[in-house]
C-alpha cells in the first residue's frame, strides 16, 4: 500500500513538471528581448572617415572609406557598455575620438546601421610671414594664443611656438535627421614679439579641416628714425637707443645719410633717446604703420648759443647797472684806436662829477635813472621770449576757418567736461550684422589695447576729456574694462560708465542683479582716480526710467554714498517719477534732429528740472543718426557736420554740467565721430572746431606724429629756455635795482659820482 502511494506521487509531480514545461518555458522564452542572440552590427562613422577602429567581444573592425563597417556580436543586449571605440590615430596629422552614438546601438539587431559620432583632432603648423611676404622666423615669437570657435585656448610659449600641435578639428551634435559634424575654427588672439602683440585680435580665421599648414601674418612696419638739431635744421647724434615694451634696449648707428632705418619694426609703443651729438631725452612712440620718425637733440651748439645770449644779456646788464665800468670800457678802446699807447687830448665839453661838499645830502639818480636798469632787463628778458617764439613747432595746427571754408571766429573752450559714449563689445564678427560704415582703424575686437590706447589718444586731440563706457558685469566685459582703465590712467584720461540695465530684447534687469553689479563696480573703482570727473565715479543707469523712486531707492541706496548714480530720464515725467532718488539725469538721446529747432528747448526745461534737485546733468550731442538696419524708423543725416553743430548749440544753452557725445563708436546707429570708411574723420574734426581745440586729427593719429604724444619736444625746450632766462635775469635786475637805490657810505662816491665821459 505504501509503495502504491510513493508511486502515484510521483506520477502527479511528473505531471505537474510536464505541465509547468509546457506553460512557463513559453512565457520566459516570449519575454526575452528580439535582440538576445548573435549577429552582426553595422556602423556609420560621423563624418565618414576610414581607419576608425570598433572592437567588441573580442572582436575588431575598421571603418571603410565611406565610414562604414560590420563586426559580429555574441548578443545585442547590453552592447552599449561592451562596445569600445578607442583613440585612433586614422592618418599621420589626424585622430579621432568616440564622442556618442545616435540611440542605443542595441537597436542595430534589426539590421539598420547604427549612427557614430566621433571628435576629430588634426596636427596643424604654421609659419609666420610679415607685411611684405618675407618669413619671420619662429624664435622670434616669443608667445602665440588660439582660440576657437567653442572657447578652446591653446597659449603656447618658448619653444611652443615652433612646434606642430594637436588641436579638436571638429565635434558632433544631434540635428533633426540625424547627427551631424560640425567644423571647428580657431583665431590667432595675439603673437608677441619683443614683448608686444604683432596681430589684430581674432583677425586671422584657420579652419584645421580645410588647413593643416597655417600662415600667420604679422604687423612689422619699416621705420625711419633721424636726428636734428632744436635750432637748426642739420642732422646730428650717433645714433638711437630703441627700448622696447619689454624692456629690451637695442642701438641702432644712423648711416652715412644720417638715418637708422628699421625694415621689421613690431607694432607698438616704444621709447627712443638718441646718443651723441648733445642731449636728448626718451620720447615714446607708437608705430602702427611705415613711417619716418624725427627726432630732436640739444646738440652742444645750441647750449653753447643759449649760454652765451644768457652771458650777454647778464654782462649787459652789469653795465647798465655799473656806468662807470662801461667808461672805463670806452676809454681803453679809445685809448687802443689811438695807437702807440698815446691818449687823446681831454675834450672842452668833458665834465666831471665832483665830491660833494661836507655835510651836503647824497646826491641821487633820478627816479627814472634808477629804474633804467630794471626796464633794461625786463625788455632783454621779453626779446629774448620774442625770439623763441618763432622756434615753437607749428605742430598740427591749421587755420581757424568754418565748415565751409570762410574765416570765422573760433568759439572759446568749453568750460564743462566733455564726454563720449564708448563701447567695448565688439569682436570680429559684431562687424557683419547691420554695419553700413566701419572704422579706419580696422573692423578691431574691443579687447585690443593698442586700439583703446588709439581712441584714447584721438579723442584727447579732439578736446574730448572722457569716455562714459557701456559696461554691465560679466567676464569678457569686466577684463577689457580693466584694460582700457589701465590705458586711460596712462593717458591722463577720465572714464565714467553707463550700466546697461536692459537686456537685448530692452527688458529691465532684475533689481538683485543691478544691485551686485553696481556693488562690484564701487568696491573695484570707487577710489580710482581714473574715474575722477565730478570727485566719485558717474554711472548712468540705463533703464531706470522704467522704476519708480522707491525700487530705485532699494536698488541703489547702498552705493549712492560711492558713485554718482544718474537716470536715463526721456522727458519730464521721467525726472518727476525719480523724485530725487538718484543724483542726476543724462539724456541718451541719439536720434533727434537738432535742426528742427525744437530740442532746445525740451534739453533747457529737462536740466531746469535736475537742477532744481541738486542734480548732475549731462545734455547729449550727436552728428546723426541712422539704425535702420537695426529697427528703426527714421534717419538723421549728418548734413556736412551741421547736425553736430545744431546739437552742440542747444546742448550749450541747456547748462550742462558735462556734455556726452553720443558717439565715439556706435557703428550700428551710425551715431560714431570715430574716423570711418564712410565720414572720414569730418566730425571729429568739427567737435575739435567747437571745442575750440586748432587741431586737424590724422586718420589714423600715430604718437610719432608731430604734436601728438605727450615727449620733450622743440616746444618744451624753447618754453624751458626762456623759462631760465627769466630766472636768470629778473633776479639779477632786481639786484641792481636794490644796490643802485642804496645810498653810498659817507666819503664815498656812488657810482653815478664817478668819472664818465659826457
Amino acid at each position: 500500500m505504501v509503495v502504491t502511494r510513493r508511486i502515484v506521487r510521483a506520477a502527479l509531480l511528473s505531471l505537474v513538471a510536464a505541465a509547468l514545461t509546457v506553460v512557463v518555458l513559453p512565457a520566459a522564452a516570449s519575454a526575452r528581448p528580439s535582440s538576445a542572440g548573435p549577429g552582426t552590427l553595422h556602423l556609420q562613422t560621423v563624418p565618414p572617415l576610414p581607419g576608425v577602429v570598433v572592437k567588441v567581444d573580442g572582436q575588431v573592425a575598421r571603418s571603410d572609406t565611406r565610414g562604414r563597417l560590420a563586426i559580429r556580436v555574441r548578443d545585442f543586449v547590453g552592447l552599449e557598455k561592451r562596445l569600445v571605440v578607442p583613440e585612433t590615430r586614422i592618418s599621420p596629422d589626424r585622430k579621432v575620438i568616440f564622442d556618442r552614438f545616435r540611440g542605443n546601438p542595441d537597436a542595430g539587431a534589426h539590421g539598420k546601421a547604427v549612427e557614430l559620432g566621433l571628435r576629430t583632432a588634426r596636427l596643424v603648423s604654421w609659419s609666420f610671414l610679415d607685411r611684405f611676404g618675407d618669413a619671420v622666423p619662429a624664435d622670434r615669437v616669443s608667445a602665440m594664443r588660439l582660440r576657437s570657435n567653442t572657447g578652446e585656448i591653446h597659449d603656447l610659449a618658448g619653444a611652443e611656438v615652433a612646434q606642430p600641435r594637436w588641436v579638436s578639428e571638429s565635434r558632433t551634435q544631434q540635428g533633426p535627421q540625424g547627427l551631424v559634424s560640425k567644423q571647428l575654427y580657431y583665431v590667432v588672439d595675439s603673437a608677441m614679439v619683443d614683448g608686444t602683440s604683432v596681430v589684430n585680435r581674432a583677425g586671422q580665421k584657420f579652419v584645421p579641416w580645410e588647413q593643416q599648414a597655417w600662415v600667420v601674418q604679422l604687423l612689422f612696419f619699416r621705420v625711419a628714425f633721424t636726428a636734428t638739431d632744436m635750432f637748426f635744421t642739420r642732422q646730428v647724434g650717433d645714433g638711437i637707443e630703441l627700448t622696447r615694451a619689454d624692456g629690451g634696449v637695442e642701438r641702432l648707428p644712423f648711416g652715412r645719410d644720417g638715418t637708422a632705418v628699421v625694415p621689421d619694426l613690431p607694432r607698438g609703443t616704444y621709447t627712443i633717446t638718441v646718443f651723441g651729438g648733445g642731449v636728448s631725452f626718451g620720447r615714446p612712440v607708437s608705430i602702427s604703420k611705415d613711417q619716418e620718425v624725427t627726432l630732436t637733440v640739444i646738440s652742444v651748439t645750441d647750449m653753447t648759443l643759449v649760454t652765451l645770449a644768457i652771458l650777454v644779456v647778464a654782462v649787459g646788464l652789469v653795465l647798465l647797472g655799473r656806468p662807470h665800468l662801461l667808461g672805463r670800457l670806452r676809454r681803453a678802446g679809445r685809448a687802443v684806436t689811438a695807437g702807440d699807447g698815446a691818449r687823446r687830448p681831454p675834450s672842452r665839453h668833458r665834465r666831471r662829477w665832483r665830491r660833494p661838499r661836507a655835510g651836503a645830502p647824497p646826491r641821487f639818480p633820478a627816479e627814472d635813472d634808477r629804474a633804467a636798469p630794471l626796464r633794461a632787463g625786463v625788455t632783454l628778458v621779453l626779446l629774448l621770449a620774442a625770439l623763441a617764439v618763432p622756434l615753437l613747432p607749428p605742430g598740427p595746427a591749421r587755420a581757424a576757418v568754418g565748415h565751409r571754408g570762410d574765416a570765422t571766429p573760433r568759439p572759446a573752450a568749453v568750460p564743462v567736461p566733455v564726454l563720449a559714449y564708448y563701447y567695448i563689445w565688439f569682436n570680429p564678427t559684431s562687424w557683419n550684422r547691420a554695419k553700413i560704415d566701419y572704422p579706419l582703424l580696422g573692423r578691431y575686437s574691443s579687447d585690443d589695447v593698442e586700439i583703446m590706447r588709439r581712441h584714447v589718444r584721438m579723442a584727447k586731440s579732439a578736446g574730448i576729456n572722457g569716455f562714459l563706457v557701456s559696461w554691465k558685469h560679466t567676464p569678457q566685459l569686466d577684463e577689457r574694462l580693466a584694460k582700457l582703465v589701465e590705458v586711460a590712467r596712462e593717458e591722463h584720461f577720465r572714464l565714467g560708465i553707463v550700466y546697461q540695465g536692459l537686456d537685448f530684447a530692452r527688458t529691465p534687469l532684475a533689481f538683485d542683479t543691478v544691485r551686485t553689479d553696481l556693488t562690484y563696480f564701487a568696491t573695484r573703482y570707487a577710489t580710482d582716480p581714473v574715474f575722477d570727473i565730478f570727485g566719485r565715479p558717474v554711472v548712468v543707469w540705463t533703464g531706470s526710467d522704467r522704476f519708480t523712486a522707491a525700487q530705485i531707492g532699494a536698488t541703489v541706496g547702498g552705493v549712492r554714498g560711492k558713485l554718482l548714480v544718474l537716470g536715463n530720464a526721456k522727458s519730464l515725467e521721467d525726472i518727476e517719477s525719480s523724485q530725487g532718488a538718484l543724483d542726476g539725469q543724462a539724456y541718451y538721446w541719439s536720434s533727434v534732429d537738432p535742426t528742427a529747432g525744437t530740442s532746445g528747448k525740451k534739453l533747457a526745461a529737462m536740466s531746469r528740472a535736475v537742477h532744481q534737485r541738486g542734480g548732475l546733468w549731462i545734455a547729449p550731442v550727436t552728428p546723426g543718426f541712422d539704425a535702420r538696419l537695426v529697427g528703426g524708423k527714421r534717419e538723421v543725416p549728418r548734413r556736412a557736420g551741421d547736425t553736430l553743430r545744431a546739437s552742440f548749440a542747444a546742448a550749450r544753452l541747456s547748462d550742462p554740467d558735462a556734455i556726452g557725445v553720443i558717439s565715439w563708436n556706435e557703428f550700428s546707429e551710425n551715431t560714431h565721430i570715430e574716423p570711418s570708411e564712410r565720414f572720414s574723420a569730418a566730425d571729429i574734426n568739427v567737435l575739435a572746431d567747437l571745442l575750440g581745440v586748432r587741431v586737424d586729427i590724422a586718420v589714423p593719429a600715430d604718437s610719432s606724429e608731430p604734436g601728438n604724444g605727450d615727449h620733450w619736444g622743440l616746444s618744451a625746450w624753447a618754453a624751458l629756455l626762456v623759462a631760465g632766462a627769466v630766472a636768470v635775469l629778473l633776479p639779477l635786475g632786481v639786484l641792481f635795482q636794490r644796490r643802485r637805490s642804496s645810498p653810498s657810505p659817507p666819503g664815498r662816491p656812488s657810482g653815478t659820482e664817478a668819472d664818465i665821459e659826457q
